[in-house]
């Protein structure tokens, strides 16, 4: 590499900098201007809502008497009856307020998961794996604890009022806070219902049905006799809001978070990218799940019976106290009514750690979910050769740490022969150093003529300059793969290694500083970034032949080290591996296989290769072109 050559990769460097510091800048005073719009919008509504409760209470004042005669005190008209309307408001959760009906909750557990119901709404409230705990090592509950209830019939009422039966009370015939554990009752059935007439010919009824030793629980959904109180015989089961976070990092979830709609063998997605900005998908068509996720965990609405008649998914994207944000969305099921006599719809509901193997059991294609930067790409690689080796490996080693090196071992032996030829490569590369400088320096007025000089030599040499650029560029796809496994597979959360390593999907963070890095924005420091940043450098040291290179052994494990900071201690200790394994390669090389002298006083007979005769060819053509032109004239 000569002087302009490196002088340009300094000057892009400066460059890209630059515009990082800028671009970090300008993103900071955009967030700052969000943050004031957001806290002058919150003063206004407050502001809004004081004067508007002030005036409901001019108008009580206002409006309430009493009568002399039997009859009793008119009563006004409240927000939510308005809201519900007629027919529903005798079922509402404020009417059940007003007259001492109590909120009954009842649990029920199996060796995976602990659900709590409720008969206000007939919803689920809790959903707690036993296997998993939070990042700060708390019962991981998966139901926004905002909202608290999820799995609600959303349709319109015949006096036009929109119905969400979180809102309604039904009737539930247990004791407030049974525990059912279903290892003891394994055929327990949990029935909630809304007689709508005193005669119960009109109801809603939902039916949960449970098994023991699974993630999985049923919904049945009947309507009765829906004619007399469904308008536009449409209605959707709904799960309102995402999954709780459950990592450290909520930025890091949310890269994660998406809402999906499978129909038709095809995966729709809603990727909630932008804040302040809502995303709508309404999908009509054969439905066979809907899905929303976070980093590790997921939540499938699967019809049983029949497939749904579409889809309907929202998000949005919100800021979060210091600096951290999170993606909502909301999920749905389109249902036509096929009888309104009495119509039914069951499906299965699966609140699930993201398992590939979990996943693919089911055949429905929900493995699909588990995506990865650059899907395309890293999806076949990962789910036909890194996960099922793992997976493999773990089966004889219990500890996720020595799978990893383990498994870079094996990986190191796979791509041997592509490393080999790389090194082969370079040393032949080196042995052409002194001649190559001589070049330079005979022409160093004239580049153009010294590289074709130089290109001239290797083509006598038979050496191919790209040669030890192909195997890498080779191992580019399974690299990238093990990146997006090692950062969302849900095998290496919360698994320790040794000494420090305390959680292999996380940075193991040794030391924090009281400042933030320009540029990369990090203040932790990760230990096993930095050994493999050290291993970086010594490879780099000893695969470096040109002097004129000499400034890259320290910057680039420099700025690769300062990148992986933030990277998962897994994929860390995976590359550190992979390095030392290197280093000893490059070694043996080195000291055991030296590259032989070249001679470059003899041209060396070689086939061409199909490029060049192809070049050569074109010339031929050229020729003939020319020798007719010639004759014509």
């Amino acid at each position: 590499m000569d002087k302009k050559s490196i002088l340009g990769f300094v000057l892009i460097g400066i460059i890209l900098l630059v515009w990082l510091f800028w671009s970090s800048e300008n993103q900071r005073k955009i967030m700052e201007q969000r943050e004031a719009e957001q806290k002058q919008k919150q003063e206004l509504t407050d502001t809004l809502a004081i004067d508007t409760d002030s005036n409901r209470q001019v108008i009580k004042d206002t409006i309430s008497f009493t009568e002399e005669s039997e009859s009793d005190s008119i009563e006004i008209l409240s927000d939510s009856r308005i809201k519900i309307g007629e027919i529903f408001y005798p079922h509402s959760i404020e009417y059940a307020q007003k007259h001492n009906r109590e909120e009954k909750f009842i649990t029920v557990s199996n060796s995976l998961a602990v659900m709590q119901f409720t008969n206000y709404g007939g919803t689920l409230r809790e959903y707690t794996m036993t296997k998993f705990k939070t990042w700060d090592k708390l019962p991981l509950q998966l139901v926004d604890w905002r909202t608290g209830k999820e799995l609600d019939l959303l349709f319109t009422s015949k006096d036009g009022v929109t119905i969400n039966t979180r809102d309604l009370v039904f009737e539930a015939d247990y004791e407030n806070w049974k525990n059912v554990n279903l290892d003891v009752d394994s055929n327990f059935t949990l029935v909630y219902s809304v007689n709508l007439d005193s005669a119960g010919t009109q109801k809603i009824v939902k039916t949960y049905t449970f098994q023991k030793d699974s993630y999985e629980f049923n919904v049945k959904y009947e309507l009765l006799n829906s004619g007399e109180w469904l308008s536009g015989s449409k209605y959707q089961i709904v799960w309102g809001s995402s999954l709780n976070l459950t990592e450290f990092r909520s930025d890091e979830e949310a890269n994660f978070s998406e809402a999906f709609a499978y129909m038709g063998g095809e995966l729709q997605t809603l990727d909630a990218s932008e804040f302040d900005e809502e995303y709508i998908g309404d999908y009509n068509g054969n439905t066979e799940y809907v899905s929303s996720r976070n980093k590790y965990f997921g939540i499938f609405l699967i019809p049983n019976s029949r497939k749904a008649d579409g889809s309907y998914l929202s998000g949005k994207k919100v800021n979060l106290p210091n600096e951290g944000f999170r993606e909502e969305y909301s999920i749905g099921l389109k249902l036509d009514v096929k009888d309104d006599k009495r119509e039914t719809f069951d499906l299965k509901v699966l609140l699930v750690p993201l398992d590939y193997q979990i996943l693919k059991e089911y055949g429905k294609d929900l493995e699909l979910t588990l995506r990865f930067p650059l899907d395309f790409i890293v999806r076949p690689i990962a789910q036909w050769l890194i996960l099922p080796f793992f997976n493999f490996l773990h089966m004889f080693i219990p500890n996720f740490g020595l799978v990893i090196i383990v498994f870079a071992i094996c990986l190191k032996l796979l791509l041997n022969p592509l490393m080999k030829k790389q090194m082969e490569s370079m040393k032949k590369m080196g042995t052409l150093s002194p001649k190559m400088n001589e070049i330079r320096e005979k022409y160093k007025d004239d580049p153009v003529k010294a590289n074709q000089q130089i290109m001239k030599l290797y083509k006598e040499q038979d050496i191919n300059p790209a040669g030890g650029c192909i195997p890498m560029l080779l191992q580019l796809p399974i690299l990238y793969a093990l990146f997006g496994v090692f950062r969302s597979t849900i095998e290496l959360r919360q698994q320790p290694f040794v000494l420090w390593i305390t959680d292999l999907s996380a940075p193991d963070i040794i030391a924090t500083l009281p400042f933030k890095i320009p540029i990369f924005g990090i203040d932790s420091i990760s230990g096993v970034a930095l050994l493999m940043g050290v291993t970086m450098f010594f490879q780099q040291k000893m695969t470096m032949t040109d002097p004129k290179q000499k400034a890259l052994i320290y910057v680039l494990p420099v700025m690769l080290t300062l990148l992986f900071f933030n990277f998962p201690s897994g994929l860390n200790l995976y590359y550190f591996m992979f390095n030392l394994l290197s280093i000893a390669q490059q070694w043996y090389t080195n000291k055991y296989k030296p590259a032989p002298p070249v001679d470059t006083t003899s041209k060396k007979p070689r086939k061409k290769t199909w490029m060049e005769k192809l070049q050569d060819r074109a010339e031929e053509l050229q020729k003939e072109r020319s020798k007719m032109h010639r004759k014509r004239r």
